[in-house]
């Protein structure tokens, strides 16, 4: 009997040049780290500390990086990049020339409105600056970046419509029992 010839698919899986460079291939980078809570109450306000702490460890880990700042806004909503400032500083010294990545824990923590997310990755991609999203690992450098990527910024923007509505839920319920 004449089997058909199986077919073999290859993925191929980008090597993320952050984890993988040759020591004789260092060139010092300027790295930005971006951090945000939403709300500035005290369990928030010791998420944003963490998070703060943990990109200090990062950066003391990784001796090729020159660390540009971690930037930080608290008590913010991450629906809009209006208000947050220390994101447009950030973006501003990126825009510059300034920083050549910029991490982050997590596309959420970045923008939870996907066009805000796709379309400031875009600029700054234009100006040859990436993003690292390190809990979603996403790298903005590599091919292929943009899918996951909208998923991801999908799944937070969906999150923080259904956050609203919870509260918009409460506060509707209190109303009805007298609590302004």
């Amino acid at each position: 009997a004449n089997m058909p010839e199986l077919q073999k698919v290859v993925t191929v899986i980008e090597a993320n040049p952050l984890l993988t460079t040759k020591k004789s291939d260092y060139r010092k980078l300027n790295v930005a780290a971006y951090c945000r809570v939403s709300t500035d109450d005290k369990d928030q306000r010791n998420s944003l500390e963490a998070q703060k702490q943990f990109f200090e460890y990062y950066f003391e880990d990784n001796p090729n990086w020159t660390n540009v700042g971690i930037f930080a806004d608290e008590g913010l909503s991450g629906t809009s990049l209006n208000k947050r400032t220390a994101f447009q500083q950030m973006y501003d010294l990126a825009m510059m020339g300034k920083i050549d990545i910029i991490i982050t824990k997590e596309v959420s923590r970045f923008s939870r409105n996907v066009q805000d997310l796709l379309n400031t990755v875009e600029e700054l991609r234009k100006n040859k600056v990436y993003v690292w999203f390190l809990s979603d690992n996403i790298y903005t450098e590599n091919k292929g970046y943009r899918e996951p990527l909208n998923v991801a910024g999908n799944s937070a923007e969906n999150e923080s419509r259904k956050t609203s509505n919870r509260v918009k839920w409460g506060q509707m319920q209190k109303m009805k029992q007298g609590v302004v």
